[in-house]
């Protein structure tokens, strides 16, 4: 019985890992879009980026498109999204 309890633990704590990488980069994929509308670039580059070499790959792209440097501008955008999504404005 101790060996199923266990596993069926480890099993909930996976899918709980799972559910937040999902839940993660789908806030990555928002806030990166919202950047790319914000500097007047096409998305779907970097979001291609995004899902196949991670989120400094999609960055890199989409300075590329807007000649500047956007890791600050990413950052400011999450922290506005997550500051809207609790409600605290």
């Amino acid at each position: 019985m101790g060996f199923e309890m266990r596993s069926a633990f480890v099993k909930r704590e996976e899918c709980k890992a799972a559910w937040e990488s999902e839940v993660e980069f789908a806030e990555m994929a928002r806030v990166l879009k919202s950047l790319a509308a914000e500097l007047g670039q096409d998305t779907d580059a970097a979001i291609d980026e995004l899902a196949h070499h991670g989120l400094g790959a999609a960055l890199g792209v989409l300075a590329g498109q807007a000649g500047c440097d956007v890791e600050a501008d990413y950052l400011r955008q999450r922290a506005q999204s997550r500051i809207a999504a609790s409600g605290l404005q």
